[in-house]
């Protein structure tokens, strides 16, 4: 899994998270064929505002 950019500031100091069922997971920490499934998953795009306050990465 490649390490994501933020699309504001375009740092690499960044983390995907996942919300299952009701909680979120920090995606680095699943083994492998988890992160493999997440990878083949449907994405939406979401946005949050024009400027927000600290930069989100939803999948």
């Amino acid at each position: 899994m490649s390490k994501p950019k933020c699309n504001n500031c375009g740092s690499t100091n960044v983390f995907g998270m996942s919300r299952v069922v009701g909680y979120y997971s920090i995606i680095e920490n699943w083994n492998g064929s988890k992160q493999a499934e997440f990878q083949d998953r449907q994405k939406g795009s979401y946005k949050l505002g024009e400027k927000p306050e600290m930069c989100i990465i939803v999948e």
